[in-house]
């Protein structure tokens, strides 16, 4: 498995080679953020021919975000477009071509009106689902496309929110920021990192369905209390620690001693999950030990997400409040 340093230099090549950090300044300011150092983390078991791809995912992660954080879509119609188009390079059964050929071209300035999408986000991740759904199921594939939309859809509902100041309540919240954070794909990729499927009769069991909601949820509760400050600074109301605050009536520091009593609590929750299903497997006939064998992978690697997440976010630059008048490129 390649070091978080190869790893980084991985997510900052594949971002340069497309043109979406121009500069010095700006590709050590992706550098900064240490998406490397999430990936060592998060992705035990990774295997050294996965990481270059795995590695493109997240370099596409932080600038889509950054996109629609900052520059994206303005208009119900103008979203649609863009996740049309980033779906149309997401085939679920992706034809044998070479893989296309990055071209920098300049995408709209910061603040720009944009309607459509940069054509270099497209390539990009076109470029790393060719490297990606070969070795990977047509049951994976679908999965991933499914939460990639979702994630790419809950843009319009955070800018929605921004725009009408609105903070949603507690239950609106948790659903959205599944999607939001694009943490279900990621946990996608645990697989994929490893060449370990769970199979799809497993993944639809209500234990391992509770695994991966309180692994999801985990990561952004702890997210959105670190990124708190940046997430005012750009006017951001889709916020874990502004959600309990408005609906529970409590003080800041109470809203983020909330969380991480929750974050405690669906952690064991994970932890009951993931006893049952050990206690339903050791005795449901036809499940074989190599099908074992990804599950322990599976849940392995969402441990080391829910952890590895905490230690990256105390580290990274990732959640500094930008100088006015600059962007971040980075994944919330």
């Amino acid at each position: 498995m390649p070091g978080a340093r190869a790893l980084n230099g991985m997510v900052v090549n594949w971002a340069q080679e497309y043109g979406l950090v121009s500069g010095a300044e700006a590709r050590e300011r992706l550098a900064a953020i240490r998406a490397g150092d999430l990936i060592a983390r998060a992705y035990p078991g990774l295997r050294a021919d996965r990481a270059v791809p795995l590695a493109g995912w997240f370099s596409w992660l932080f600038a889509i975000d950054d996109y629609f954080d900052h520059r994206g879509p303005r208009t119900p119609d103008g979203h649609a477009a863009a996740v049309r188009k980033v779906l149309a390079a997401l085939p679920p059964e992706p034809r044998q071509q070479p893989d296309p050929e990055p071209r920098q071209e300049p995408g709209p300035e910061p603040g720009e009106r944009a309607d459509g999408l940069d054509s270099p986000l497209v390539r990009q991740i076109a470029h790393v689902w060719r490297r990606i759904a070969p070795g990977s199921s047509l049951c994976w594939r679908m999965r991933f496309i499914t939460h990639v939309t979702h994630f790419l859809t809950a843009f319009r509902y955070e800018a929605l929110n921004r725009r009408q100041r609105h903070t949603p309540s507690l239950d609106e919240y948790v659903q959205l920021r599944r999607a939001s954070g694009s943490i279900t794909a990621c946990l996608d990729l645990l697989e994929f990192s490893t060449g370990l499927e769970v199979p799809p009769l497993l993944h639809e069991t209500e234990q391992l369905r509770t695994m991966a909601n309180r692994a999801a949820d985990v990561v952004v509760w702890v997210n959105d209390v670190v990124s708190l400050a940046k997430e005012l600074a750009i006017g951001e109301t889709t916020n874990g620690v502004l959600v309990v605050r408005r609906e529970l009536g409590l003080t800041a520091q109470e809203s983020v001693d909330y969380i991480y009593a929750r974050v405690a609590d669906d952690i064991r929750s994970f932890h009951a999950a993931e006893s049952e299903l050990e206690r339903i497997c050791s005795g449901w006939l036809g499940v074989t030990e190599a099908e074992r064998a990804a599950l322990n992978s599976l849940t392995h690697g969402m441990k080391c997400w829910m952890r590895g997440n905490l230690d990256w976010s105390v580290r990274s630059e990732r959640y500094a409040v930008p100088p006015e008048g600059t962007t971040c490129a980075a994944a919330r």
